[in-house]
């Protein structure tokens, strides 16, 4: 079943999307021109997670499952830490948007 937004909060989950293939891209995809699509099965968990105030190490350990699990390639714990972090800032930053 498909995830269904109103324009604000697709625009948060578009980012959020953007981010995992832009920054987190634990195989490297982004950086030869792969599909942008590579990591969007993960995004609706992602998206719940970080938009529900999840503590970051719950996001980050949510990253270390798909790594270890599906993956099978490990980044660190300090960069997952850091996407978990500047998911929570996007998430914030749409936040103070839709309340203006």
């Amino acid at each position: 079943m498909a995830t269904r937004f109103n324009a604000q909060d697709a625009s948060a989950y578009e980012a959020l999307d953007r981010l995992l293939f832009r920054e987190w891209d634990p195989i490297g995809v982004s950086a030869i021109n792969g599909p942008e699509a590579e990591y969007r099965a993960y995004l609706p968990a992602f998206w719940k997670l970080v938009s529900s105030g999840a503590d970051m190490t719950l996001v980050a350990d949510y990253l270390a499952r798909i790594e270890r699990d599906l993956i099978t390639v490990e980044t660190s714990h300090e960069h997952r830490l850091d996407i978990s972090r500047k998911a929570e800032a996007l998430v914030a930053a749409w936040r103070i948007q839709v309340r203006s």
